[in-house]
């Protein structure tokens, strides 16, 4: 653990919020690890999605916060993911606002959010398998540049019949929980392999024991079901549920964190895990996603996505943070007076290869044009909790907890404190050379 360094007026709250968390750690050292109390249920377990947080820890870090900030109604999260955050902000009737720039994001926050109508749902999922029982596709539903590299005939045949049965069913609620359970199915049956988030063709023998696209869909559908029904029963339990609805405002936008518009509202607290580095060499996230959502109807999540997004197998990876090597010395120049952590990174990494301080320098700098329009968005004393993790960089660790310290006290927030824990579990890409370097993350607590 890091030792706070306190310098500000609200000595007392950050003082009072550190002894609460150190409570934790006294007990017990590796608390924050959550090694066997992590699990993936309710609405938490209805998408398996690259590098999710853990839920009960964001859920104790948001109790932490608010026992020393009684003004908390809402959470916001500039890179919402798979809607961890969310779900917990949830479970506390916290407003919520999530932003995302992956499409397959938006619909995992979404059929998340609610509404929870539980027995209709039965309902339009008992018509939906059988429509899709019955019904054999002779032609394939869906067009794009490698279908036959990915899918097997077979599969593109089944995953087009259960595509037709969602697209005829009338309420775009429940065809979100269909999209997202198909979501799931394509992952599980095309021909890449499910070892890493990267698109990597399995061996022929791998592609032979893919099992039957409808049977996996029914599986995913009906486990979709029963995570919905866990979820709602536990807001009612929490009595944070209204008609079949949580009491939460809940608002995703489809956004870009770099670029967005500043909001005129102001939120009360900050939690969110950033990516760790530009996604094309750490987590691929649009790798991961662009698979599924050529089988969904894009208009089902975001009326407004570019289609575009989707030309190629990089296109979401290269739109966000880092995405572009462009005027990498120019970027530099902007940075370098407000982190000594980065350009003493970047000096490191230049002695080894040159080449490789370009990712650094467009990745830091778009994060923190991110970290502008965050702070921006929170009201004034918010405190933020950004989860972190440290990639190598021509085999030299790039201290992202130090950059972002740097660059947000740059911007005139002041730190509060850093938990370091070990990742026991974290589904991290294992394939994409930096699973050795994830062994830890730190959470770092900051106040605007």
């Amino acid at each position: 653990m890091n030792q706070p360094i306190i310098q500000n007026a609200d000595l007392n709250a950050d003082n009072a919020l550190i002894q609460n968390i150190d409570a934790y750690s006294l007990q017990d050292a590796s608390y924050w690890s959550f090694k066997g109390r992590s699990k993936r249920n309710h609405c938490h377990g209805l998408i398996q999605y690259p590098a999710m947080m853990v839920p009960e820890m964001q859920g104790e870090l948001i109790d932490a916060i608010q026992s020393v900030d009684k003004e908390i109604t809402t959470v916001f999260d500039p890179f919402v993911g798979s809607g961890t955050t969310m779900g917990e902000s949830m479970m506390r009737g916290l407003d919520f606002v999530g932003h995302d720039i992956n499409p397959l994001a938006i619909l995992a926050c979404e059929v998340k959010s609610g509404p929870l109508y539980v027995k209709k749902l039965n309902e339009k999922i008992n018509d939906l398998l059988s429509v899709i029982e019955q019904h054999k596709a002779s032609e394939v539903a869906v067009n794009f540049k490698g279908i036959d590299k990915w899918f097997i005939k077979e599969i593109q045949l089944e995953l087009s019949s259960i595509y037709l049965a969602i697209k005829a069913e009338p309420s775009k609620w429940a065809r979100k929980v269909f999209w997202l359970a198909l979501s799931n199915t394509v992952r599980s049956t095309c021909n890449s392999r499910n070892s890493t988030y990267k698109l990597h063709i399995k061996s022929e023998e791998q592609i032979e024991k893919i099992g039957s696209a409808k049977k996996l869909f029914k599986k995913n559908l009906l486990k979709s079901l029963n995570n919905i029904k866990e979820h709602k029963k536990m807001l009612d339990e929490k009595g944070y549920l209204k008609r079949s609805k949580g009491v939460s405002q809940v608002t995703i936008k489809n956004v870009d964190a770099k670029l967005r518009k500043k909001s005129e509202l102001k939120y009360d607290l900050l939690i969110s895990s950033p990516p760790y580095g530009d996604n094309s060499t750490t987590v691929t996230y649009g790798q991961f996603s662009y698979l599924p959502l050529q089988w969904i109807d894009l208009a089902d999540i975001n009326e407004k996505i570019d289609p575009s997004i989707l030309s190629y197998q990089n296109a979401i990876d290269s739109s966000s943070l880092g995405g572009s090597l462009k005027e990498s010395k120019e970027k530099r120049l902007k940075l370098i007076n407000r982190s000594h952590s980065l350009e003493e990174c970047i000096e490191k990494i230049t002695k080894v290869n040159p080449e490789n301080i370009k990712k650094l320098i467009s990745f830091i700098y778009d994060l923190d044009l991110s970290l502008e329009n965050a702070i921006e968005e929170l009201r004034d004393n918010a405190y933020m909790i950004w989860t972190l993790g440290n990639r190598r960089i021509s085999d030299i660790e790039v201290p992202l907890d130090k950059i972002m310290r740097e660059l947000l006290e740059s911007r005139g927030c002041t730190y509060v404190y850093e938990i370091e824990r070990t990742i026991p579990s974290k589904r991290m890409a294992s394939r994409n050379q930096i699973a050795s370097t994830m062994g830890k993350e730190s959470v770092l607590i900051m106040r605007r």
